[in-house]
């Protein structure tokens, strides 16, 4: 038997009746008011891919924090070269003395005994003063021989038109000549109460760097008189028990094999003290702390995801240490699991055994090496399990949404139609 041509019993009998079946079916479906509303099937795809965009935005967070913590940690572990433990400082126990900067870093702590007993000094010449409107009456014609050479200084007396120049005059082109020829000699003119002198004075400090002038010298009569002489710096440093003097054309030396800059300012004796950098530790222990209490608040924010988070958070809440080890280095620890850094606890501790307090810190399982290590395991962590529930969540409404299990059971044959999970699905919206 055979309806409009096809068979009752062949494949196009399913087909006819899949078609048949889904016209009732849509029929039905659209007398629910459920239906009509279509935002409501929207809104229920929208929250889940929202839950979903939400929950690897979370593992992107979770990533962050843990890396955050990691880097904060590195900072303070005794291993790291560059960690702020190991990065010493230098400092002068007198700046009025010496002033001392690093130049290169510090391998270890300790102090040298710096005694100066002479500074390098330039070599200067004043010549007498004379009234600057004072009209010159004599040429000049001298030479300044410098380090870097001789300059010739001419100078006449007149001015082309045949008047008297001024001896302030002559004094200023005797100076421009001078500076113009750059021996190591600087020109300049000095102007007190009406009376004007030239003084020269050496580029540079030290011996070598000497000069003399000779010459008929007009106005600038004395400027031969050597009123400072040049000087080399005198010193002598104690590192490790040994003595040694040094003499040097210049104040700007190095110690502890070219390591230390010091500036030589007077003489004196001073201590130049090479150690650990306590505000470089103190700002880096508040980032530690601050780093940690970030990466708690990610876990507890989130606490429920997944079980890799659940067990981070409580990796993590286990601290960084006892109490009383942290406490002694400002560290003390709130009834959330967070911590609170103070760092007048911590100077005081500092100034009082500095390598006590580098050794909570930084010492093999201290509070850098605990939290890094904590950090390095959370990084670890599989990503699938910091959002397992979410994901099992999300499947579960995907599978459970019932337009999903109607549009599976009516857009493929009618043995799917026969189903009495979608008949019961379908009287469900019509009662």
């Amino acid at each position: 038997m055979s309806i409009y041509g096809i068979s009752s019993y062949g494949m196009r009998y399913y087909n006819y009746q899949s078609s048949i079946n889904n016209a009732r079916l849509m029929q039905a479906l659209s007398q629910n008011p459920k239906l009509n509303d279509l935002s409501e099937i929207k809104e229920s795809y929208d929250s889940s891919r929202s839950s979903l965009s939400d929950s690897f935005d979370f593992v992107k967070e979770y990533t962050s924090s843990m890396s955050s913590l990691m880097k904060a940690a590195s900072e303070l572990k005794g291993s790291g070269a560059s960690s702020a433990v190991n990065d010493l400082t230098v400092t002068s126990s007198d700046t009025s003395v010496a002033t001392v900067t690093e130049r290169l870093p510090v391998r270890s702590s300790g102090e040298i005994t710096l005694e100066v007993s002479q500074t390098a000094r330039t070599q200067i010449n004043t010549s007498d003063a004379v009234k600057a409107n004072e009209a010159a009456v004599e040429d000049m014609d001298f030479t300044v021989s410098g380090s870097h050479g001789t300059a010739m200084v001419q100078v006449s007396s007149t001015n082309d038109d045949g008047t008297a120049r001024t001896s302030e005059s002559m004094l200023y082109e005797a100076a421009k000549q001078i500076n113009s020829q750059d021996v190591g000699v600087r020109a300049t003119v000095v102007e007190d109460a009406g009376e004007v002198s030239l003084k020269l004075e050496s580029r540079h400090t030290g011996e070598v760097y000497g000069f003399s002038a000779q010459g008929q010298f007009g106005a600038a009569a004395g400027i031969d008189r050597v009123d400072t002489a040049a000087l080399n710096a005198e010193y002598s440093v104690t590192d490790g028990g040994f003595t040694r003097s040094y003499t040097s054309s210049t104040n700007d030396i190095t110690v502890n094999s070219g390591r230390i800059g010091v500036s030589l300012k007077d003489t004196g004796e001073v201590t130049i003290s090479a150690g650990m950098d306590e505000e470089k530790i103190s700002a880096a222990v508040q980032d530690l702390v601050s780093s940690y209490n970030s990466a708690l608040k990610v876990l507890n924010d989130n606490y429920g995801r997944g079980s890799g988070v659940d067990r981070q958070l409580r990796n993590l809440v286990r601290g960084l240490g006892s109490e009383q080890s942290l406490a002694k280095v400002g560290i003390t620890v709130n009834k959330d699991a967070t911590l609170e850094f103070d760092e007048e606890v911590f100077s005081k501790s500092f100034a009082e055994d500095p390598s006590f307090v580098r050794n909570i810190i930084s010492g093999t399982g201290g509070i850098a090496d605990t939290a890094f290590n904590k950090a390095s395991g959370g990084m670890n962590v599989n990503s699938s399990s910091l959002i397992n529930n979410d994901m099992a969540e999300a499947q579960h409404e995907i599978l459970n949404n019932p337009f999903n299990v109607i549009g599976m059971y009516s857009r493929n044959s009618a043995y799917l139609n026969n189903n009495f999970y979608a008949v019961g699905l379908m009287m469900n919206y019509l009662v």
